[in-house]
C-alpha cells in the first residue's frame, strides 16, 4: 500500500497509526516515580481500560499481551484472544530509567490497515475501534478521559 512503514526502537511488534486515534506517548522518569517497567504497563493500560469503561466498553487485559482487548463477535481469534479483540496497542522501550513511546487507543478510524499486519504480532488478531462498538464519542473526549486517566495513574 501506500502507507509508509516506520522502523521503531519501542517494544512490540508491527502496529498501525492513523487519523481517529489517540496516540499518547508519556515520557517519563520511572526511578523518580519509583516504578519499574511492568508496573509502567499496568498502569498504562489501566488507563486505557478506565477510559473505555467510561465510556461503556468492556475493556481488558490478556495475559501476556500488552495492550487492551474488547469482546467482538466478529473476532476469529484463538486460545486466550478467542473472542476479543485489539482497542489498545502498547509499545514501550525504556533507556536510562526514562520510558519513551506508549499507547494508542482506536476511537473512530478506518481500521482496514490493520488486516493487512498481525497487529502486535498476532495472527487472526482483529483490530477494533470505539466507533464499531456502536460507542460514538469525539477523539477529543476520548482524548481528554484518557489524558485524565494517564495523569492520576502516572503522576
Amino acid at each position: 500500500t501506500d502507507i509508509p512503514v516506520i522502523a521503531s526502537d519501542r517494544g512490540g511488534q508491527i502496529t498501525y497509526h492513523g487519523p481517529g486515534q489517540v496516540v499518547a506517548y508519556p515520557l517519563l522518569d520511572l526511578r523518580r516515580l519509583g516504578i519499574f517497567v511492568k508496573e509502567l504497563v499496568f498502569r498504562i493500560e489501566q488507563a486505557a481500560i478506565q477510559t473505555l469503561e467510561s465510556f461503556g466498553a468492556d475493556a481488558r487485559r490478556v495475559k501476556g499481551a500488552p495492550g487492551v482487548y474488547v469482546p467482538f463477535a466478529a473476532s476469529r481469534a484463538e486460545g486466550d484472544f478467542a473472542g476479543l479483540a485489539k482497542i489498545a496497542a502498547l509499545g514501550i522501550k525504556v533507556s536510562n530509567g526514562r520510558s519513551y513511546h506508549g499507547l494508542a487507543l482506536n476511537v473512530d478510524m478506518d481500521l482496514t490497515p490493520f488486516s493487512l499486519i498481525n497487529p502486535c504480532g498476532y495472527a487472526n488478531l482483529p483490530a477494533v475501534d470505539m466507533a464499531t462498538l456502536d460507542i460514538h464519542v469525539s477523539w477529543q473526549d476520548a482524548a481528554d478521559r484518557l489524558a485524565e486517566r494517564l495523569q492520576t495513574h502516572l503522576s
